[in-house]
């Protein structure tokens, strides 16, 4: 198998709306150079990043519709597109050469003679985005975002922050490593990965470092001691908002797969007590990760945060809720995150509602009660914000802040803190 396949049997899952990354994942593991791994990836995610554009550029040239085109074709001819439109390293006849071939193999002569012809007319040049007086549309179709998103973006940032903002959502994300300090200090856990090929830079964020050179994680040593766990410095600020402290009780209303819950045991050396909910099925995510961690504080349970448990009631010191939400906030790693509607998440700001009024019920008098989500949409984040506050007259807000991935060069985050009353 080629890298070039890789990407076909890939988008192909994609495009069936199933575990596409699972499934690059298996078929990467099947390349034996390394290089061949690392560009089946770029192109598979690239095409995904860069789905609208590279559509548009086929149909610019094409006699076909879009919608006419057999998948398999459309897959063979987006992949090759991405490589002559982004990749300068690929030269645009082997683009072009790889995808008839591959074609060859799978597609009737007709189809193979269809693709031979689009690739050449759009490797001798690209055609001009279509001229319009409504940058949103402009810029959604350059950077592949749907334009309700990016008309979000604008009124939020104003046209030119939008655009960069997008523009860093088409690009590969940085990975970062949480240390252990309970285990090691960055300086030794920095020498550790060197020996071992793995470049690790010190971050602007204490006790994080950024990971280069990469391979698998979970294979080396180090994390398998439980001297590292992998979390970016949006979610860790989120974490650290907390503000856990030795023998405290925090719960951790939506945990899994669990970052900020070890973050905070760290922050309380490991002394006290954290209880992080989700369902059971992510639960066992949790005690793995805190196992390997070697973090006794955590006591990992399956419930449902938007129904009250009495027991609870005013026993935590703080409570995190990393409500569930769209999600838009990390686009840089899972650009297929993009293509959710707004039907599919317009329910998401009265369930993260739901979660945060319940949980609210379990601060103590001058606790603190944190809400975090991964998403950067007003109505999931300052609204619901401002609905808690119309319900209560028990907490303030304290502060609240966004994170963006254009500036902060992390996941896009919004964390806001809430003090009760004493």
């Amino acid at each position: 198998m080629t890298a070039r396949e890789v990407v076909l049997n890939t988008l192909r899952v994609f495009r069936g709306g199933s575990d596409y990354r699972a499934e690059l994942e298996k078929l990467s593991a099947q390349l034996t150079d390394k290089r061949d791994v690392a560009l089946a990836k770029q192109i598979t995610l690239g095409v995904i990043r860069n789905l609208a554009l590279c559509d548009y550029y086929i149909s610019a040239v094409s006699n076909v519709k879009l919608n006419k085109i057999e998948p398999q074709a459309l897959d063979i001819l987006r992949s090759a597109v991405y490589q002559i439109a982004f990749l300068d390293k690929v030269p645009k006849s082997a683009a072009v050469n790889e995808a008839v071939a591959i074609a060859r193999k799978k597609l009737n002569p007709r189809a193979v003679g269809f693709i031979n012809a689009v690739l050449r007319k759009l490797s001798a040049a690209l055609p001009e985005l279509p001229q319009t007086s409504d940058n949103a549309a402009y810029i959604a179709l350059k950077y592949s975002h749907p334009e309700w998103l990016v008309r979000e973006f604008i009124s939020r940032l104003g046209e030119t922050e939008a655009e960069a903002l997008l523009l860093a959502n088409n690009t590969e994300p940085p990975v970062y490593a949480r240390v252990n300090t309970l285990k090691t200090t960055p300086e030794r856990l920095t020498a550790e990965l060197f020996a071992l090929g793995i470049e690790a830079l010190a971050s602007e964020l204490s006790g994080t470092l950024e990971l280069r050179a990469l391979r698998d994680l979970t294979t080396l040593v180090p994390f398998k001691e439980g001297e590292f766990f992998i979390q970016d410095p949006a979610s860790t600020r989120a974490a650290l908002a907390v503000g856990a402290k030795p023998e405290q009780r925090i719960i951790d209303a939506c945990a899994a797969p669990g970052g900020k819950t070890f973050a905070m045991a760290i922050e309380m050396q490991n002394k006290g007590e954290i209880i992080a909910f989700d369902t059971e099925k992510k639960v066992r995510l949790i005690s793995e990760g805190a196992k390997r961690l070697r973090l006794s504080v955590v006591s990992a349970r399956a419930g449902d945060s938007s129904v009250c448990d009495e027991r609870l009631t005013k026993t935590a010191d703080a409570v995190l809720v990393d409500a569930p939400c769209s999600g838009f906030g990390v686009i840089r790693k899972k650009p297929e995150i993009r293509f959710k509607t707004r039907e599919k998440i317009a329910e998401l700001p009265q369930q993260a509602l739901a979660i945060l009024e319940n949980c609210a019920s379990y601060v103590k008098p001058g606790g603190t009660l944190i809400y975090s989500t991964c998403t950067l949409l007003e109505a999931e984040n300052e609204g619901v914000v401002n609905a808690f506050l119309h319900t209560t007259t028990d907490y303030e807000l304290e502060s609240q802040t966004t994170y963006w991935p254009h500036i902060s060069d992390s996941d896009g985050f919004f964390v806001a803190v809430f003090g009760r009353k004493e």
